[in-house]
């Protein structure tokens, strides 16, 4: 079908080009389009979310960084061609989602923020929440991932990433004031063999799962069995410094298959 003679021409420089069509488009981009990536207002998706997902796009393009400001609402508009609610509930999703935080005011607007692995956590649990996915399925996950974690981290790591994975073992091997937070040494832990295992997607998937079950860890209930699981970190920590990729492998399944259930392990998890 032939766009309307009355349909706006695309911006120069313009990341994408809006069809707004007095009947529904076809699913076939128009052959000379120039972006190759048009917005079509009649297709299955909410034009706001294809505008969120351009900003992203735009935003990974042009290399910015934490806190760097986005283009004032007026550039924005006339950039992605569409009216200010659309483009304000495409900003909503980005700040829902973790990766811009808003600000009012005239120093204020829009701004890039990192996102994390607890923001990760949070969607992953939602969605885990609404295919009934148990705690115990999520730490089966965990079992999974982490031995491959711990042997890419033994293949990956830099020397300062080794020193540091050595310096926070040392730290374990020292006795310990009452009140010490064991589940937090553990999460420190894996987190720093999921960061220097250079794996982009198990790695911060592994965090989120470990945010995920958390909360549902009890140190008091399993005190003998964590100052265990503490002092299995010192061999397993050893192996992934001197690059030894198999035994760092070993080592992991070994340890996580020492954890003990989380509470109310079989309940469907909820969301974080």
């Amino acid at each position: 079908m032939t766009p309307s003679h009355d349909a706006q021409a695309p911006v120069a420089g313009s990341a994408l080009t809006i069809i707004d069509m007095a009947e529904p488009p076809t699913d076939t981009l128009p052959a000379d389009d120039p972006t190759g990536f048009v917005i079509e207002r009649a297709s299955g998706e909410k034009v706001a979310s294809q505008i969120a997902r351009a900003i992203v796009r735009d935003i990974v393009q042009r290399g910015l960084s934490e806190g760097a400001s986005l283009p004032p609402e007026p550039a924005m508009l006339e950039q992605y061609r569409v009216g200010r609610p659309t483009l304000r509930e495409a900003l909503r999703i980005l700040e829902v989602n973790g990766l811009i935080t808003i600000k009012p005011g005239r120093s204020g607007g829009p701004k890039v923020r990192r996102s994390d692995t607890s923001n990760l956590a949070s969607q992953l649990s939602l969605h885990f929440m609404s295919r009934r996915v148990t705690y115990a399925d999520v730490s089966s996950a965990r079992r999974a991932i982490e031995p491959t974690l711990a042997r890419l981290a033994a293949l990956n790591a830099t020397e300062a990433e080794r020193q540091q994975l050595a310096e926070l073992i040392h730290r374990t091997d020292q006795p310990r004031p009452r009140g010490s937070d064991l589940l937090a040494e553990s999460l420190a832990f894996h987190r720093l063999v999921a960061v220097i295992s250079h794996e982009p997607v198990l790695g911060p998937l592994s965090v989120s799962l470990q945010f995920i079950l958390n909360p549902r860890r009890s140190e008091q209930e399993h005190s003998r069995t964590w100052k265990r699981l503490m002092s299995e970190h010192i061999p397993l920590g050893e192996a992934i410094i001197r690059g030894d990729a198999e035994q760092a492998e070993q080592l992991m399944a070994e340890h996580m298959s020492h954890y003990p259930p989380v509470k109310a392990h079989e309940e469907i998890l909820d969301w974080q």
